[in-house]
């Protein structure tokens, strides 16, 4: 399937540039309530916004392989100790909550979709964009991880760091890209390390790349470029 990719933005935890540049627009009460996953993901949105005012009000899919777990193992745990839960930290806890929230700030009536499909979740969130895009002049797709913790860290330690990817697709000319499936003939334990492919993305939107690959055990994924 070939789209155009008008615009992307790339956060990570480790930033030497606070996110809190990108997150100026939102008021203090309400980012104050933010989490670091809800502030990477948000931050990433606003930058593509700024390049694409137009893009605020396009649909949105995100893409996340555990949501905001780093909250709802707080809650957990506050239950376990038989503490009150706030109501408040419980909306928030959900996977949607902050596309919800991102909906109200920008005022964007759009359809809002969450994706999760383990090792596959980056490049199953641009599926469902690229999909969307026959129906849509633009959409806008942020793919957004924290690393979990434990003792989910046991199971899986994908991504080292927090990260969030956005970019916009377009019916309009710009990077023309290509997203190809192919199924592995073996399966193979081995993923791709989900930053380093978000990092090549990246570049290559802003560079005019040729071709990124990215294996998740089953599947080869590829975004081709030009």
């Amino acid at each position: 399937m070939t789209s155009y990719v008008a615009a992307s933005a790339l956060h990570l935890s480790d930033s030497t540039s606070a996110p809190s540049a990108a997150l100026k627009s939102i008021p203090a009460s309400t980012r104050r309530r933010l989490s670091s996953y809800a502030k990477l993901l948000l931050a990433a949105l606003f930058e593509v916004i700024e390049q694409h005012p137009g893009a605020a009000h396009a649909p949105v899919v995100l893409a996340s392989r555990h949501g905001d777990l780093q909250r709802t193992i707080r809650l957990l745990n506050e239950l376990v100790a038989g503490e009150l839960l706030s109501p408040t930290q419980f909306c928030l806890s959900v996977n949607n909550a902050v596309l919800g929230q991102f909906s109200m700030l920008v005022d964007n009536q759009q359809g809002m979709t969450t994706v999760g499909a383990g090792a596959e979740t980056l490049p199953s969130g641009w599926l469902e964009a690229t999909l969307q895009l026959q129906e849509h002049p633009q959409v806008l797709v942020v793919y957004a991880d924290e690393p979990p913790p434990h003792p989910y860290d046991q199971q899986c330690q994908s991504p080292a760091q927090g990260i969030a990817f956005a970019a916009l697709l377009s019916k309009e000319p710009a990077q023309p890209l290509k997203l190809k499936l192919t199924r592995q003939l073996r399966f193979n334990s081995e993923e791709d390390d989900v930053i380093a492919t978000a990092k090549q993305l990246h570049a290559s939107i802003q560079g005019g790349g040729s071709e990124v690959q990215m294996r998740t055990g089953k599947h080869l994924w590829s975004w081709n470029f030009g």
